[in-house]
């Protein structure tokens, strides 16, 4: 009879205790602004129209989807996703897996972190944040200006990436893959080398001093031009 009170009990506690849990629905459709927030929890997100904003500050979404011309701004929680139809992510703070620009935009700025930031026939922007790998593909861009890239970036078939800084440089072989390394300085002054990974990676390539290097390289000539 003990046992059997105290199987009851267990059952009452465990019946009572899934009252806290909250529910998970699973999708949600934006078609205006809106927010994800603590205690939100969605399998699928989709973002509609092009005055649509949605602020993500936390809670968990396993996959989140802009579309035309909407606007993601995630600044904590954790999701996965991509930017389709011209939209925009923006990426601040939070975890995630990955996230597509696929004719979209992607910007990776903040304390956000995750583990890859991919350009397909759209464009990936990295101002800082921490991030393991840059990955572009077909026509896609990735244009880096700081932040931890603690892996590799990769480029192939059309898609460029353009590293933009101060004192750059790029090798043909060396780094844990031995297929090349860039290196330089991010416009904070912070250092950084980044590993190549890719037969056609090194060639897709672009090393592209920061506006204000550019003004001191063309004050020379100025200069030159002068004194001559």
């Amino acid at each position: 009879m003990k046992s059997q009170l105290l199987v009851a009990l267990a059952l009452t506690a465990a019946i009572l205790s899934l009252g806290t849990i909250p529910a998970q629905a699973t999708n949600k459709v934006f078609t205006e602004s809106g927010e994800i927030v603590d205690g939100d929890v969605w399998v699928l997100v989709d973002i509609y129209n092009d005055d649509t904003v949605v602020d993500m500050s936390g809670g968990m979404c396993d996959y989140i989807t802009t579309y035309n011309g909407s606007t993601l701004n995630m600044s904590g929680g954790d999701a996965d996703g991509k930017a389709m139809d011209y939209s925009t992510i923006n990426l601040s703070g939070g975890t995630f897996n990955g996230f597509s620009a696929i004719e979209g935009t992607v910007y990776l700025n903040g304390i956000a972190q995750g583990d890859y930031l991919e350009a397909v026939d759209g464009a990936v922007n990295v101002i800082s944040g921490n991030i393991e790998r840059v990955l572009t593909y077909n026509n896609g861009i990735a244009n880096l200006h700081g932040g931890n890239v603690s892996r590799y970036i990769s480029a192939s078939d059309l898609a460029v990436i353009n590293i933009h800084g101060y004192d750059l440089a790029k090798t043909a072989t060396g780094g844990f893959y031995n297929q090349g390394q860039v290196s330089g300085f991010w416009m904070d002054d912070s250092s950084f080398t980044i590993d190549l990974k890719g037969d056609e990676t090194f060639n897709r390539i672009n090393l592209i001093p920061e506006p204000s290097i550019l003004l001191l390289f063309g004050l020379g000539s100025v200069f030159l031009r002068r004194k001559k």
